[in-house]
């Protein structure tokens, strides 16, 4: 029996969905000198799980957004979800860190799938307010997700082994599969969906990409991504290594740091039920990120940075973005119904591209800078270019609709 758009259960799939990327990528990082050591493999190279993974994630939804927009929603989301259980079982069952690569790369590619789903469907059953109420409860279960993920991945490392990690991800990939099985039915309509070939895919992005408004949302959202994964990879050699935190104190300001997301997710929810316009949500939020990553850069780069100031910039930074998350994606796909999935698709697919490379650019920068100096330049730099990519494309599609 399916279960009705509107009922609470529904979101709340949606939410597991959404939840499945980030739990895939933050249980594991407890357990990857474990992984090395077990695999034989040398300090360092465990990191090439989440390369791997983010590569195949990046590439994914391209290709997963116009599957959907043509076969439909619900079977593209159950051929991801069972390819993430198969693909998180040959990780915890391999015997050689290549087939590890392998399968995390084709659990990366799962998880891109199947993370724009949510989305896609929110734009198929709702519309306006009621769909930003709702992505903002799933945004909010995807800012507890990477919270809870790395204490979650370290009990069950203890407890019962790397392996079993994987292990874990299985299980949460088949029950979600179970219940998408079950309780959702399609929510693309026959005659919405779009006849696919390398033709009609290219000529979809092209209208895509070449919409300010999409492009302004999606590369805004996309940096801002890409200036809180900065923080993400480069606070553990800045907190641990040159602020010399106990992991239990580190652990405890991230945990506490990213909370932020969850809050600003909620505020945003409230706003959108206020019915604030999300441009105006946008650009407070934006704003807001600008001034706090600025606070961090000035504190790392006077060497002046202590825990208990930078913990609430680094709480406002992370606050930021999850104010900003529903609002600017609902206005990046709200022009592309007809196809949604590939607008999704390509939303996240620039904010896997630029998290990869922001992840790529503070260790580079770490060889020049200290740890912290690398990790504020990194993003500083993220969201001055989101600033100026949402000023110049956001006057674009202003003037767009003024003539339309």
């Amino acid at each position: 029996m399916s279960i009705r758009p509107s009922h609470f259960a529904y979101t709340g799939i949606l939410a597991g969905i959404s939840a499945l990327p980030p739990l895939s990528i933050d249980m594991n990082l407890p357990a990857l000198p474990d992984i090395e050591n077990a695999l034989g493999v040398a300090q360092g190279q465990g990191s090439l799980t989440l390369s791997l993974f983010l590569s195949g994630f990046s590439v994914a939804p391209l290709v997963g957004g116009p599957l959907s927009d043509r076969y439909g929603r619900r079977p593209v989301l159950l051929v991801a979800l069972a390819l993430i259980s198969l693909a998180a079982l040959c990780c915890a069952l391999t015997p050689t860190f290549p087939l590890l690569l392998v399968a995390r790369l084709a659990q990366g590619v799962a998880c891109g799938v199947c993370v724009l789903m949510p989305l896609a469907i929110l734009r198929d059953t709702q519309a306006g307010a009621s769909a930003r109420k709702k992505l903002s409860i799933i945004m909010l279960v995807g800012g507890v997700a990477p919270l809870i993920a790395p204490m979650l991945g370290g009990w069950i490392l203890v407890l019962l082994g790397w392996q079993a990690i994987y292990g874990a991800q299985c299980a949460m990939g088949l029950a979600l599969f179970c219940l998408v099985a079950c309780g959702v039915a399609e929510t693309l309509a026959q005659e919405k969906r779009n006849a696919i070939s390398i033709k009609t895919v290219a000529a979809g992005y092209g209208e895509i990409f070449k919409s300010s408004q999409f492009m302004g949302s999606a590369l805004t959202q996309a940096l801002c991504f890409g200036c809180m994964f900065s923080y993400i990879s480069g606070s553990p050699s800045f907190m641990l290594g040159e602020l010399r935190l106990s992991e239990q104190i580190y652990s405890l300001v991230f945990a506490c740091t990213s909370f932020g997301v969850m809050v600003g997710v909620a505020c945003g929810g409230v706003l959108a039920r206020w019915e604030v316009h999300p441009r105006r949500i946008i650009a407070a939020g934006l704003g807001s990120m600008c001034v706090t990553v600025l606070a961090v850069f000035i504190l790392t780069w006077s060497g002046v940075a202590q825990i208990s100031v930078l913990v609430p910039a680094l709480f406002l930074v992370m606050g930021s973005f999850g104010l900003i998350q529903p609002s600017i994606m609902s206005e990046a796909v709200a022009p592309f119904g007809h196809m949604a999935g590939a607008a999704s698709g390509a939303i996240n697919s620039l904010q896997m591209l630029a998290g990869a490379l922001t992840c790529a650019m503070v260790p580079l920068l770490a060889h020049v800078l200290t740890p912290g100096r690398a990790m504020s330049a990194s993003m500083l730099g993220a969201i001055l270019l989101a600033a100026g990519f949402h000023a110049l494309l956001g006057r674009r599609a202003a003037a767009a609709r003024q003539r339309s």
